[in-house]
């Protein structure tokens, strides 16, 4: 199946499911088994998420090797180099080096890290109760509390400013990893936009993206160029009869696919959003019937990961 290809899904594929990004609170324990998280490395893939599960994917998906860690539920991945770092719940951080196990390094807290980006060559991690920690893979990690009502949930980082956000409504930045500035979105656009709870942040060099999900649930995406205004995109999409409907799944996570200009977002119910530079081109298409929870790409392959340890790999 290839992205293009996705524009001519039939109502056919259509199906039925539940859950979405690593959102914090006791929302998680009620959510499906699955990948949480995926990152591209060598020449295919690693996923993580339930039952301390981490798989090492080929470029087509399939599953080459598996490690468990019982007890531990990973809920984000970096790579960097020849290393992959997982993190989770209770503080867990592992890293694994040149293609080796996963071994155990001290995170420094025993809060959950929700989140986890290369910047400026510290990795950063998101925790519980507006905690940031900073530091490498060998296990230094030094903490930096913010003043934040929420959980850091995601964390991106373009080539020069490294952007969080929190599951109330904050969005931070910071261009070292090590000050940082906080915005209340919902106290400074009161009035304006509903009262939100973000999931995901991504941060290109000419945009960043904050998705979430308004009081009532109904999802929201937001777009900045510095990180000061913030424009609501709408997602009205049009379905293949050219009638307009509003989404109505959660939003788990974002890519940004650079040749084309286009936002891909993943969504419940096994669907994939498509947001094109054309504000009234959106597309809503079925790709499965999980959850979708996570993307990263790797050469000319998407591979989307979610509930009930479901794979897609999609080519570009």
């Amino acid at each position: 199946m290839t992205l293009r290809n996705l524009f001519f899904l039939t109502c056919s594929l259509f199906f039925v499911h539940c859950t979405a990004s690593v959102v914090a609170n006791s929302a998680e324990a009620n959510q499906p088994k699955g990948y949480n998280a995926v990152v591209a490395y060598g020449d295919g893939f690693v996923v993580a998420g339930s039952e301390g599960r981490i798989d090492r994917l080929s470029k087509a998906g399939t599953i080459i090797k598996s490690e468990k860690f019982a007890g531990i539920e990973f809920n984000a991945l970096v790579a960097h180099d020849q290393t992959i770092v997982a993190a989770g719940e209770k503080g867990t951080l592992m890293v694994s080096s040149n293609n080796g196990g996963f071994r155990p390094i001290d995170s420094g807290t025993d809060k959950t890290i929700h989140t986890l980006v290369l910047f400026n060559n510290k990795i950063i991690a998101g925790t519980d109760q507006g905690e940031i920690l900073i530091g490498t893979e060998n296990g230094s990690f030094n903490k930096i509390q913010l003043a934040l009502k929420g959980n850091i949930v995601s964390l991106s980082a373009n080539s020069s400013v490294c952007y969080g956000v929190t599951d109330e409504g904050e969005i931070i930045h910071s261009k070292d990893g090590v000050q940082w500035e906080i915005l209340n979105f919902n106290a400074l656009y009161a009035g304006y936009y509903k009262p939100c709870s973000f999931t995901r942040v991504l941060a290109v060099d000419s945009r960043i993206a904050v998705a979430g999900k308004r009081e009532d649930g109904a999802p929201v995406l937001f777009f900045s160029t510095q990180g000061n205004v913030w424009t609501d995109r709408k997602l009205d999409y049009s379905d293949d009869e050219r009638q307009m409907s509003s989404q109505t799944e959660a939003l788990n996570d974002i890519y940004y696919y650079y040749p084309d200009d286009l936002y891909l977002l993943a969504c419940d119910k096994g669907f994939m959003m498509q947001i094109p530079s054309c504000s009234h081109c959106n597309k809503l298409i079925p790709i499965g019937t999980d959850d979708l929870r996570c993307m990263a790409s790797n050469g000319n392959v998407l591979l989307c990961a979610g509930s009930n340890y479901s794979i897609k790999a999609v080519d570009m």
